[in-house]
């Protein structure tokens, strides 16, 4: 958890809520998988927000990719000081753009695919971590988690963690604190309350990969089971 999730607003929306410069043109995802490409918010080396395209999976810089095996999250109770994840932590912040993110609820062999976003709606952003790794081929490779919390109230009857969301208030002190002054970001590791969130169950269609398209996220009724665990 957070294992899939969409990004459905365009890029010109995705600029002007994060204030980069977008120039990939790319289409609504609704059902982006590990190990694929996704649009990243991070600092470049002039220390501005630049838009970034890097491949979800996160690898350790001293672990290198042909010995790596890629972690989409990271945890926020241990990032900090995890061998694995701690000098990304301080030094290599990012922010994920999406609209909202699917979890499976239910006993094994027949969990229900549900799709999860806020109530407000429009894009938002996952806190996440990067590093650079090199390839078994030489070339730089930009691998991202995206860090989750302990499920708030809504979120425990569905899965018990849930992913950061990092407020646009917020995008700068994300993106920008030193790493003399990590324990700042300590307020930001936090669930969503109650009122953010809001699910319904989804087609089993987007438990494949291969799967995408709008109509992974139009809601399906389903027998015998509450169409809505968050009322």
């Amino acid at each position: 958890m957070c294992g899939r999730y969409v990004l459905n607003s365009t890029p010109a929306e995705v600029a002007a809520v994060f204030g980069v410069d977008v120039r990939d043109q790319f289409p609504p995802r609704y059902n982006i998988a590990p190990t694929q490409p996704i649009a990243a918010i991070v600092l470049n080396e002039q220390r501005h927000k630049s838009y970034a395209l890097m491949r979800w999976g996160f690898i350790p810089e001293w672990m290198g990719e042909e010995k790596g095996r890629p972690m989409i999250n990271a945890r926020s109770e241990t990032v900090s000081h995890k061998p694995s994840f701690k000098n990304a932590f301080k030094r290599r912040r990012c922010l994920v753009p999406a609209n909202g993110f699917y979890e499976w609820a239910g006993k094994a062999g027949a969990r229900q695919p549900h799709f999860i976003q806020p109530t407000t709606k429009g894009v938002f952003a996952f806190a996440g971590i990067w590093e650079t790794v090199l390839s078994a081929n030489g070339s730089e490779v930009d691998t991202v988690a995206i860090l989750t919390v302990s499920a708030g109230l809504s979120m425990q009857t569905l899965h018990a963690r849930e992913p950061i969301v990092i407020w646009p208030e917020k995008f700068d002190d994300w993106l920008r604190i030193d790493e003399r002054d990590t324990k700042e970001l300590t307020p930001l590791l936090k669930p969503q309350s109650a009122a953010y969130w809001a699910a319904h169950p989804v087609s089993i269609d987007v438990n494949s990969p291969s799967r995408d398209g709008p109509s992974l996220i139009v809601p399906v009724e389903l027998d015998n089971f509450k169409t809505d665990l968050f009322e």
